[in-house]
Order: C-alpha cells, then structure tokens, then sequence
C-alpha cells in the first residue's frame, strides 16, 4: 500500500503494547534490512523525543527492476495515554506540525493508524482537516466533518472524550497560533516582539508573557499538596505540585502524608519525566528531599539560588559542609568541592544505612544570578545548562537531574525551558518560547514566573544562536 499510493509518511498513534494487549505488530526492522512480501524495508535511524519517535526508511520494490527505492518517515506518538486522552493538547498540536512540515509536497497520502484505525487515528485527521479549512476559511465544522469521514470509514473518532479533545485542541491552536519560529528568524522575531504592536501601549513580549497567564488550574488538581499534613511542607502557600505530575515517595507504615514531597516532574526534550522541579528544601523537608534523590535515582542536582537572598532565607542548607550527617536512613559524606568562576560543583558519597549501597550525587550550584531580576548576559548561564548535561552524559545515570530554587519555578522553570530550547533548536532549528513555557506549565504551575525572565529565555537563546556562525548571518 505504501508503495502502490506513493506514500512518504506513516502516522503511528499507537505503542506497539498498551495495558498488556498487542495493538499493533511492529511492521518494520529494529535494525538493518527485512522483506516483506516483494517490499524491502531498511531503517536508517531513530530518533526518540519525549512525546514521539520518528524512524527513517528506505523502501524497494525487488519486483522493479529499475531498482527504484523511496524514503518513508514514520511519525510514532507515544504520549497518547492508554485511557482516554492526552490531558493537553499542546503535544499533539506540536507533533502535527512536524508532521505536516516533514510531508514532500508531491507525496501521496499520509498513512494515519493507531490500533483499529478509528479513534486516535480518526481525531489526529479531523485535527489536521480543521486547521486546513480555519487557514483558508476561518471557519470550522467539527460536527459536520467527523460526519462526513464516518461516510468513509465507520466509527471515526470513536468516543466522546476524543471528540471533547478535538475541540480543545482546536481551541488552543486558535488561541496561540502557531509560534513556531525558525531558528534563523529569531532576531527578527525578537526585534518585533520587544516593539509595541500597531495601536497597543504595549510589547508583543508582554503579550504573549500575559497570554500565557491565561490557564487557571482548579483547586482539585493540588489534592495531596493541601493535606492538613502536608500544608507546612510547602515553602510557599500559592506554589504547588499538581497531583498528576507529583513526585511521590515510597510512604513509611503509620506517617500521613509521607509520600508527598513539593516536586514535578517535568518532561525533556529527548525523554519524559528527565527533570524533577522542586522548591528548595525547608528545614523539615530535607530528610524528604535525599529520600526522593535516592528513590528517583536523580545523582545531579541543580541549585539556582544563594542560601539567604535579599535577607531572607531562600533555601535550608540540606547538605553537610565538613563531614558526614545522617538524614534519616541515608548518610552524606562531602567528597569534593570545586569552585568555578560561575558556579561551585559540590560531591557527595550518599549511603543507604538500610542496605550499605552507596551512589555519588553531585551538586551544581550556580552562584551568578544577580539577587534581583536576570543575568545581563544569557552566555554564562548557557555554559552552565552545558556543564550540567555533560555531566549526566559522561556518568551515564537513567534518573532525572533535580532542578530548585527557592519555590522551585521561576529561575528553575528558566533552567528547563533553555534546556530544551536550545536542544531543540540544535536537532531541528526551530525555537517555540511560547508553547515550550505552556507545555512546562502544564506539568507545575508558575514555571518561568516573570516577563523578565521570559525575556531572558529569548535573549539566551539569541546569544546562543550567535555561537553557531553559520546561523547567524
């Protein structure tokens, strides 16, 4: 089929296994070159995403004798959850878009599945339909065109959580607009950004910093977060973990509330769940803080504040300066600790007293935020986000890298934003502040806290665009 319609790109809506049934038989090679029938399929490379896996084939006919081969991507979604629907559309927004501008022009028709080829497969095409007709007609009919494929095709978009979904996503997409911007246009894109638009008293930035204020989260979504047991655990009172990204600990017999900790997680560019946001640790929570250290098996953490700022206590000291402490079942020996001209890398010998295991976790801490607004420059701080990730890399540990402040989202919320920009605009060249803010907001509140800090986003990404010569001019 794929080579009879000239087909360039696969859709996949569906893990191969979900709650333990096969939904689909992998149709391709993990690796090298596989025969199916008289079609000969070889993988070139994968790429994994947090949300998708995008695979590249060479396809031949061994009944042609010209010896023609193509190239076929294939799109996987993996973030379509095995109940229902995804909880934001913002994923499944941004995946379109990539498949659409990956899709050759003189291509025939994109193949869409998922296990049945009605549900998920039904609502990814009402999507992309919807966006063509608001582009050309700035009208929409969502009833009119899930009628019209179920003339096609029976039981497209199968249940009302995903009809709900459509609307939802077509919303945002109208809402946001698509604020997708190619890496080589990205000074122009600032330049019109910091300029007031036509007719308004303010900046494009402070636009789209207000836009995205916009999402209100109802109370329902903090449960544990506002246990009687749990209340003093927070450093602030209007910042904390929703419950469906929480960090949970394993609870102790008998102690309410003893699996709570004020920490996300938050997915990466290349992984889910590759970062845990936090609030710096209080006094009474740094027991709570090794205990989610060594069960996430996160060895790096990030810390972006001083101890005390403008007077105040910002962070409790959760680690010992001199010799080894005991926070609870794990004891903390100080092993090093290397001053840098930007930051201090401290590293710690961790025991479990429990068992005798023992892990090394280092510890960043970045000791050039000015005490009040931004960093002047965006490129110390880029270095830093570099340092950071090598590390990981060179040690090769599976867990998330700790990410806090002092409420663990607006300086933190900076850290995994540029992550992820800067990643993305290497592998793609493309920048979305906006959506990538959104998406991180969705995962804990208040991530990026202030329009300064959003400004600084861009400016950091612009300088390390300058970085790359070939871009840049």
């Amino acid at each position: 089929m794929m080579w009879e319609q000239r087909s360039s790109t696969i859709v996949m809506m569906t893990k191969l296994e979900e709650r333990n049934r096969v939904k689909c038989d992998q149709y391709w090679p993990s690796r090298g070159t596989e025969t199916y029938g008289y079609i000969q399929v070889t993988l070139n490379d994968t790429t994994e995403l947090a949300t998708y896996t995008v695979r590249n084939f060479v396809i031949a006919n061994l009944r042609n004798r010209a010896g023609e081969k193509r190239e076929v991507r294939q799109f996987q979604f993996t973030a379509w959850p095995d109940h229902g629907v995804p909880e934001h559309p913002t994923p499944v927004l941004a995946f379109l878009r990539r498949v659409k501008a990956c899709n050759p022009p003189d291509a025939g028709p994109i193949i869409t599945h998922c296990s049945a080829g009605v549900g998920r497969t039904g609502a990814f095409i009402v999507i992309d339909s919807m966006l063509e007709r608001i582009k050309h007609e700035k009208t929409v009919d969502i009833y009119g065109h899930v009628t019209c494929l179920r003339a096609q095709r029976n039981y497209m978009v199968q249940t009302e959580d995903q009809y709900i979904f459509i609307h939802d996503a077509l919303l945002e997409a109208v809402q946001s607009g698509n604020t997708e911007v190619p890496a080589r246009n990205l000074y122009a894109h600032i330049q019109k950004l910091t300029q007031p638009e036509p007719g308004e008293t303010v900046t494009g930035m402070e636009l789209e910093f207000k836009r995205l204020a916009n999402t209100k989260a109802q109370p329902s979504r903090f449960v544990s977060a506002n246990l009687a047991a749990n209340k003093f655990k927070n450093r602030l009172v209007n910042i904390m973990p929703y419950e469906s990204t929480r960090v949970c600990l394993q609870p102790i017999r008998g102690v309410d509330g003893s699996d709570y900790i004020n920490a996300s997680f938050i997915d990466g560019y290349r992984s889910r769940s590759a970062y845990i946001a936090t609030q710096g640790p209080l006094a009474e929570t740094t027991e709570d803080f090794w205990r989610m250290l060594w069960e996430h098996n996160s060895t790096i953490i990030v810390m972006l504040t001083k101890l005390r700022e403008m007077g105040r206590e910002k962070c409790h000291q959760y680690w010992p300066a001199e010799r080894s402490a005991r926070y609870q079942y794990f004891v903390v020996d100080p092993m090093s600790e290397y001053n840098m001209p930007q930051y201090i890398l401290r590293e710690f010998k961790v025991t479990d007293a429990r068992d005798g295991q023992s892990r090394t976790i280092r510890q960043f801490q970045f000791t050039d935020w000015p005490e009040q607004g931004v960093p002047k420059s965006g490129e110390g701080f880029i270095d830093f986000i570099g340092q950071v990730h090598k590390t990981k890399e060179q040690f090769g540990q599976d867990g998330p890298i700790s990410v806090h402040c002092s409420a663990g989202v607006g300086r933190t919320g900076v850290f995994i934003t540029l992550s992820i920009v800067l990643e993305r605009m290497r592998y793609e060249g493309v920048v979305d502040m906006y959506q990538t803010v959104k998406t991180l907001r969705t995962q804990r509140p208040a991530m990026v806290q202030t329009e300064d800090q959003y400004q600084f986003n861009y400016r950091a990404a612009l300088e390390y665009l300058g970085s790359f010569d070939h871009y840049a001019n």
